[in-house]
């Protein structure tokens, strides 16, 4: 677990923000969201942060794309393994991760030419009533766009639709802070690694024991325990986890390393 570090007069930001999202000239709906904690004298900090795009309070995590961004990640890397897989991976790190799709309520669907058309541009005619909207083509059916977002939700991630980037940067600020939370310019809520609320019940304490696994956050806990009655249950069964859907051999693997191994504490100097 990490948190962020108190400035000289004691102040800790609430929001981290990726440094990679506020690089360009084009106005996207993490720009706008930072105009917005400007206004309200909310604190934030800019730096390179390894996993998505906006980390927030009590355990959020944000990856932000628009409609091309998502299909450009499904082209994977030179290693041959898909981005956004791996991106999925790394959300579920967090105890509530969120994945924005910026721009997919405007995109223009073709289920004829099996293609999705996104708009980057609008303008009005000069002295007419038309609206005249640029669009760019991306080749994939709106089926499989669809089954896509269906398949990344089915990892236990919450979806956030936005029209435009600063609609989009709307539904970022009523998630990071809900209208009937009064934001605290003080900084008081401390973007962390993995938090650990209040919990009001059993079952919560045992979500939140199985969800201490590496590879496990909170939903997978939940399906996990729903399959397998108990926490030992889960524990002694790993063979059996990748009947969870959202659950792979790699979490298998990863668990199974944990639980497993031999236990060898690292000495400190004063032990010699």
């Amino acid at each position: 677990m990490s948190e962020m570090q108190a400035d000289i007069d004691g102040n800790v930001p609430e929001i981290v923000i990726d440094v990679h999202e506020t690089k360009g000239k084009r106005q996207n709906s993490v720009k706008h969201l930072m105009s917005m904690l400007d206004r309200d004298g909310i604190r934030y900090v800019v730096q390179q942060i390894p996993i998505g795009d906006i980390i927030g309070p009590e355990g959020i995590v944000i990856e932000r794309k628009t409609v091309s961004d998502l299909v450009n990640t499904l082209k994977g890397s030179s290693a041959g393994v898909p981005r956004l897989t791996r991106q999925i991976e790394g959300l579920l790190v967090y105890e509530r991760p969120y994945l924005l799709i910026e721009n997919i309520l405007a995109i223009r669907r073709d289920p004829v030419k099996g293609c999705i058309y996104v708009p980057f541009k609008t303008r009005q005619t000069k002295g007419r009533p038309y609206v005249v909207t640029m669009e760019t083509v991306n080749y994939i059916h709106p089926s499989a766009l669809d089954a896509l977002v269906e398949r990344i939700k089915g990892h236990g991630i919450t979806v956030i639709e936005g029209f435009n980037a600063l609609h989009s940067a709307g539904l970022l600020y009523n998630l990071l802070f809900p209208s009937d939370e009064k934001p605290s310019p003080g900084g008081k809520r401390l973007p962390v690694i993995r938090t650990r609320k209040s919990r009001e019940s059993f079952a919560g304490e045992q979500e939140f024991f199985i969800a201490g696994i590496p590879g496990v956050n909170v939903v997978r806990a939940r399906s996990l325990l729903d399959k397998f009655g108990s926490p030992i249950e889960v524990l002694t069964r790993t063979d059996e986890w990748t009947e969870v859907p959202g659950i792979g051999p790699k979490t298998v693997s990863t668990a199974r390393k944990m639980l497993y191994s031999k236990y060898k504490p690292l000495k400190s100097d004063d032990e010699g």
